[in-house]
């Protein structure tokens, strides 16, 4: 089917036939993208365990119980991502951004009224899943591969900033305001941050370039006749569908490669808290560990999408998943003995890891995939990861409840660290059909 959209208004008017240097929008649209990231890495992620232990002790749970919720949460979004990388592709991210932010705000308020675990479950594991899922990591990750080719790692890695933001601002914060003032009131004044962050995100954000008189990584028409811009219509000619990628050899190998950096992911961002407090160390002690953890992607990440435009971004993975397995493993003998330094030391290595994983993931997509239908091969590729994602709080709270123990679950998670940086050191290009010349209008054809 071939769906042909109108012109929208550019968002600032671009210069007479693109001569003389002008503000590029895209760094709008990765503004925009770190305040998106910010936003739902404090609900999917680095929020969560701040209210783990409050509430199940409350509510009477046990931790297997209140991560139940989580894991419905990753499958809900694995399930949303399938349909709306089509509707990002056609239509852009500004709407299902909005509908996302509104859905998420309300559940978060009805949250904060819940006494029962089905209210939990369903509340947290449809409504606030579903609205993030719009209106996060994959919407705007797809939005600036589009803005950008050549500057991508850059803009990527700049936007994922808001990511480690979160992760050292939301865990003491919210720890220190759930202790202060109780779980419920915190529920509700986090809606309100989240609003206030996600809704003018969403208003910034644009479908591509081409819609609104712009090239990407911001050349002009003069550049471009000159020859610039080469690498941005390679990658639109040689983009592959959906389809064409699902065939592929590669897809499948970076689906099993970050599937198993996502087992320890979203685990080690919502079980810091916990582990560490059974390991005798104090909540704030252990909301701190938790900064740390995120505190090198703050420093690191542009850095690590600088060394992507100069090395290839699959030998970069393959550090990244190194420094996160080799963070995990001083971290357990650390927590053991008590000692503040070592797991100091052990978080923020697995910090350096985890600031260049998500970049890089991002990159290696676009790179192999091309930017014409990002959207439906990361939608393709999204409920594969979410899953893995989902197994790790699960399989964490599950081995706690069964032995007392974390160590034999986060050494595994460690071994599968070690195994993705094996496979995503043997992934090639894949191989692609005969290019097409990029379409003269504001046109797509879908598969």
């Amino acid at each position: 089917m071939t769906v042909v959209e109108a012109p929208s208004a550019p968002p600032a008017a671009p210069a007479p036939g693109g001569r003389g240097r002008r503000y590029f929008y895209g760094w709008n649209i990765v503004g925009a993208a770190a305040a998106a990231m910010f936003a739902s890495s404090a609900l999917q992620g680095y929020g969560t365990g701040a209210f783990l232990v409050p509430m199940s002790d409350d509510l009477d749970w046990s931790r297997t119980e209140f991560l139940l919720a989580i894991t419905v949460g990753q499958f809900v979004m694995a399930v949303t991502s399938l349909y709306i990388g089509g509707v990002l592709d056609q239509h852009g991210p500004r709407p299902l951004m909005l509908v996302g932010t509104a859905i998420a705000a309300i559940a978060l308020l009805i949250i904060a009224e819940v006494t029962e675990l089905w209210q939990w479950v369903l509340v947290r594991g449809l409504a606030v899943a579903l609205g993030t899922a719009l209106a996060g990591g994959l919407v705007v990750n797809v939005s600036m591969s589009k803005w950008f080719v050549e500057r991508r790692g850059r803009a990527i890695g700049v936007a994922a900033m808001g990511i480690s933001l979160s992760g050292v601002v939301i865990p003491p914060a919210l720890t220190a305001l759930v202790d202060g003032v109780g779980w419920r009131s915190a529920w509700q004044l986090l809606t309100i941050g989240f609003v206030a962050l996600m809704l003018p995100a969403a208003l910034v954000m644009r479908r591509r370039p081409e819609d609104h008189g712009w090239h990407p990584d911001g050349r002009s028409d003069d550049e471009v006749r000159a020859g610039g811009g080469d690498a941005a219509r390679r990658d639109a000619a040689m983009s592959l569908t959906r389809r064409e990628a699902l065939r592929t050899r590669t897809m499948w190998m970076l689906i099993f490669a970050f599937g198993m950096s996502s087992l320890s992911l979203l685990a080690l961002a919502i079980q810091t808290i916990p582990y560490l407090t059974d390991s005798g160390f104090e909540r704030g002690t252990a909301a701190a560990m938790l900064g740390l953890f995120a505190l090198p992607g703050l420093v690191t990440r542009p850095f690590w999408g600088l060394l992507a435009e100069r090395i290839h971004p699959r030998f970069l993975a393959a550090g990244a998943f190194l420094c996160l397995a080799g963070g995990i493993v001083i971290v357990i003998p650390g927590a053991r003995s008590g000692s503040e330094p070592a797991v100091a030391a052990g978080y923020l290595l697995a910090g350096v890891g985890i600031a260049g994983n998500l970049p890089m993931q991002e990159l290696l997509w676009a790179t192999f995939f091309g930017r014409r239908y990002l959207g439906q091969v990361r939608g393709a590729s999204m409920p594969f990861n979410l899953l893995f994602s989902a197994s790790g709080p699960l399989l964490v709270s599950a081995y706690f409840d069964a032995t007392g123990s974390y160590t034999g679950v986060l050494l595994t998670m460690a071994g599968a660290l070690l195994l993705g940086m094996v496979v995503i050191l043997l992934v090639q290009p894949p191989r692609r059909p005969d290019p097409a010349p990029e379409p003269a209008v504001a046109a797509e054809v879908r598969p």
